[in-house]
């Protein structure tokens, strides 16, 4: 993620720019086929787009199908007291970069702008958060970060805020009373509520207080590789019941031990999560950067600068060989085809199912 910044961009100035909410639209399904595939637009649930990527690479991101994609702004391990002045500057930077490629990108705030991508083979692009920080205790900034393009809020990142527990969390206590207040706020802004990183106590929580469909963005099956990351059988029933769709990650260390030979392991995760939950609700979050990432101890000496300690040297490589890279959703949507699914399901798990849930919660 980039961390640059305008220092001109102040707390006041960007409080002050709130915009009006887009309008909710609709379109007819033969749009999708301009994403490349033949169906719905292939949308990853939380996926890196970097500042430093050039016209040529976001023109094979672009020629790989995909549409859409939901962005992390601001590092989460930062702490509470500069969360939010980090992420107005995040916000700054990325529309810099976003509106300099007109011809690639589209800023979305709507599923509209995602139906607009399709028809004009660029990439809708939307800002989460991966920790509720920014909000702080205050609820009015819910509406004020919606009004600045902001579509998604995650709970918790990896330890304990002040709305609940993240998976690092050894005695997880659960979502709390502000957490519920968050939850309820988010709703009324439609804001899309993402749990990935919750510890599981917490998950449940979250899930039975929500009234609306929420999102784990970028996951794995705890049932399969017994990771503090990954997702249980049960809590990905209970986003299930609630509408919700599980995103399944790509990152290796949540997957799998292998470095090599890797890739079959990643369509087990999506077989077994679409047996738990259901094929309307499983999708693709691949959490990956889209640059191809060579195997060196120079990237690695950037990751874990990155990173810090909650990366080791023996997690590298992070991604799976055959994930590596650009055009990696073509990879993966030839991957369901090898294993039997059905197009009406390859296309629910590459976007239709998000692109459901967009519609219906953050309009």
């Amino acid at each position: 993620m980039s961390s640059q910044m305008n220092g001109s961009w102040t707390r006041r100035a960007a409080l002050g720019a709130i915009a009006g909410a887009v309008a909710a639209a609709s379109t007819p399904r033969t749009l999708w086929a301009a994403s490349g595939q033949g169906g719905s637009p292939i949308f990853d649930a939380l996926g890196e787009i970097r500042t430093v990527y050039t016209p040529a690479l976001l023109d094979d991101i672009i020629a790989s199908g995909t549409r859409a994609i939901s962005i992390t702004l601001t590092d989460p391990k930062v702490g509470v007291d500069e969360a939010l002045d980090l992420l107005l500057l995040d916000i700054s930077a990325y529309n810099r970069y976003l509106k300099s490629l007109p011809n690639h990108f589209i800023l979305a705030r709507s599923i509209a702008d995602v139906d607009r991508a399709a028809r004009e083979r660029k990439l809708a692009v939307f800002y989460n958060i991966q920790d509720s920080n920014p909000v702080a205790r205050d609820l009015d900034r819910v509406a004020v970060l919606r009004g600045l393009g902001l579509t998604s809020i995650q709970l918790t990142y990896n330890t304990q805020n002040y709305s609940g527990a993240g998976c690092f969390v050894e005695n997880d206590p659960g979502v709390t009373p502000f957490g519920r207040e968050l939850i309820a706020r988010m709703e009324k802004e439609r804001v899309l509520l993402d749990l990935s990183h919750a510890g599981m106590k917490t998950m449940a929580d979250a899930v039975a207080a929500a009234k609306r469909p929420m999102i784990i963005s970028h996951t794995a099956c705890k049932a399969l590789r017994p990771h503090r990351r990954n997702t249980t059988d049960e809590n990905m029933r209970a986003i299930a019941k609630k509408g919700g769709v599980v995103g399944i990650t790509q990152i290796r260390t949540f997957l799998t031990d292998a470095k090599k030979d890797n890739l079959e392991v990643y369509f087990e995760h999506i077989v077994h999560a679409v047996k738990v939950a259901g094929i309307e609700h499983i999708g693709i979050g691949s959490d990956r950067d889209h640059r191809v990432i060579p195997d060196t101890e120079e990237e690695l000496k950037i990751l874990l600068q990155e990173e810090g300690s909650q990366i080791k040297p023996t997690d590298w490589p992070l991604y799976l060989e055959k994930l590596n890279g650009p055009r990696r959703m073509e990879v993966v949507h030839d991957g369901l085809k090898r294993h039997k699914f059905p197009a009406s399901d390859i296309d629910r798990i590459m976007g239709g199912n998000l692109y459901r849930l967009y519609k219906e919660v953050v309009g």
